[in-house]
């Protein structure tokens, strides 16, 4: 395992992205209440939160076949590049809600800890991308 992600920092990054999926997952999955009370809407919003939770599904999964996979991260370019490009596009949307330059009559809570989890999910995919790049770049 470790050999496959070249030292033992890139697979704990790996992980790290994965169970944060995971977290997401559950949460979305086991307790979607939390999420509809977070977002300030009614009991009806449960089925758009795990429509769209679905995508985490996904890369939660994949995250884990790559941990236990022969080649590891090997050829899994796209994967890590698409966290990346999500992250980033919701680290953007995320900045501008939460110092309210855009949807300022939106009730939703947004903390500062919800800004970090972002801001990690940029850093730590591109971490990945730049030390891996001789694996996850080969076909």
């Amino acid at each position: 395992m470790i050999e496959n992600f070249g030292n033992i920092f890139y697979l704990i990054i790996h992980v790290l992205i994965t169970g944060l999926f995971g977290v997401y997952i559950v949460r979305i999955y086991f307790a979607p209440e939390g999420l509809v009370k977070e977002f300030n809407v009614d009991r009806s919003g449960i089925y758009l939160i795990r429509f769209i939770g679905t995508f985490a599904f996904g890369f939660f999964f994949m995250g884990i076949y790559i941990i236990f996979r022969s080649g590891g991260p090997e050829g899994a370019w796209v994967y890590f590049n698409l966290i990346f490009i999500i992250a980033a596009a919701q680290l953007v949307y995320e900045s501008l809600y939460y110092f309210k330059l855009i949807d300022k009559d939106l009730e939703a809570k947004n903390s500062l800890t919800d800004l970090v989890l972002s801001a990690f999910m940029v850093v730590a995919p591109a971490i990945l991308i730049l030390g891996l790049s001789d694996k996850i770049y080969t076909i």
